[in-house]
């Protein structure tokens, strides 16, 4: 099915006591959040204020005076959906234009998204379009070197929003800001008291924008706020001084220090000359099978040596959305960029695995460009 075909997703996540709760409160009261159909793991917990129409216990599907939809996760996120549409429809009512899934505290969000690219029934019907995280202005600090699931919570979100900045001073909130920057680069930032934030703040940050029907590859990738790393430069290197020489390949920023000394790395691989479909595979696979769990989120727009239009690829630590084809006009260039985002991975790595699968010097990289 193609993009503009696909129902959009928001994944919020955030540890406990973040304020989700207040934000998905006031979040489906906005006009534009009509027909939305939010995911919950339990009523209980989540604490909405959803002042039920109806109920159903059976399909466990609720109606807010919003013009929201609400349902419970139950079991498997595929199957709570489709439960879910198909009491809608029996209901006539519509299928939902947007779905908005709120993970617990303690979860890691990844395998929401990974289940998003790997379920047919899911894959064909929706496409993610952010993943969402509330970090508390107060705790955040200590929550993030306590507790792995923030770091990782915080390192795969496209947006996060930082609460309770009512609480702080900018001497406290500071600090927070740039460690939240230095585990990702690329996540927006915005400040929320009592989970005041307009929702368009909250969407739009996937590869294909539904309401425009076009690719933003820029706004997607967002290269330009990552330590890059030139593939060219590693091959010189390693024409200079043979195949030991791997130290110099380091982001210009240094990396994230969390609890037990685990790194978290946020860096961009950047390579000029065109690349092999038989390398591109051989590298993915190699560094999906050594360290996939510790490739938290990864990102690429990649050009390849058999065909003329660039690729967009997505990676969820070892579980890889199939490749998107793009038109020409959506890219500016014929360099391919991979942005990472690890724990405990570091960036010389990536570069020497991808040495092993492609040729370093420079006449052979001329004839493939």
């Amino acid at each position: 099915m193609q993009f503009s075909m696909l129902t959009p997703v928001n994944v919020l996540t955030g540890f406990l006591g973040s304020g989700k709760t207040t934000l998905l409160n006031r979040w489906v009261r906005q006009a534009s959040m009509q027909n939305t159909l939010i995911v919950i793991n339990e009523f209980g917990d989540i604490g909405l204020d959803h002042q039920l129409i109806t109920q159903s216990d059976e399909q466990a599907v609720v109606e807010m005076s919003s013009g929201c939809l609400c349902c419970t996760l139950r079991g498997d996120l595929s199957r709570t959906l489709q439960q879910a549409i198909d009491s809608l429809l029996a209901a006539g009512k519509p299928a939902p234009s947007r779905v908005v899934i709120e993970t617990t505290g303690l979860a890691d969000p990844a395998p929401i998204l990974q289940l998003l690219m790997t379920d047919h029934w899911l894959a064909h019907r929706f496409q993610l379009d952010s993943v969402v995280c509330c970090v508390d202005a107060a705790n955040g600090e200590a929550t993030l070197q306590a507790h792995r699931e923030s770091q990782r919570q915080i390192a795969i979100a496209d947006r996060l929003l930082i609460t309770k900045t009512d609480l702080v001073d900018e001497v406290r909130l500071t600090p927070l800001a740039n460690q939240l920057a230095s585990i990702n680069p690329a996540a927006e930032q915005w400040q929320v008291v009592n989970g005041n934030l307009s929702p368009k703040l909250l969407v739009g940050a996937g590869l294909f924008r539904r309401d425009s029907q076009r690719y933003q590859v820029d706004q997607w990738l967002k290269s330009a706020r990552y330590s890059v790393i030139h593939a060219e430069d590693v091959n010189h290197e390693r024409s200079r001084h043979g195949d030991n020489s791997a130290a110099f390949v380091q982001p210009t920023s240094q990396p994230t220090l969390t609890r037990h000394g685990e790194n978290i790395n946020a860096f961009c691989f950047c390579v000029e000359a065109l690349i092999t479909p038989d390398a591109l595979e051989n590298w993915l696979n190699l560094l999906m099978s050594l360290m996939g769990e510790k490739m938290l989120r990864i990102k690429a727009i990649v050009h390849l040596t058999d065909r003329d239009e660039p690729l967009a690829l997505h990676g969820v630590q070892h579980i890889f959305h199939p490749p998107t084809p793009l038109p020409m006009q959506c890219v500016n260039d014929r360099i391919s960029r991979f942005v990472f985002i690890t724990q405990n991975v570091a960036p010389a790595t990536v570069a020497q695995l991808y040495r092993f699968f492609t040729p370093f010097n420079s006449s052979t990289n001329e004839a493939m460009q």
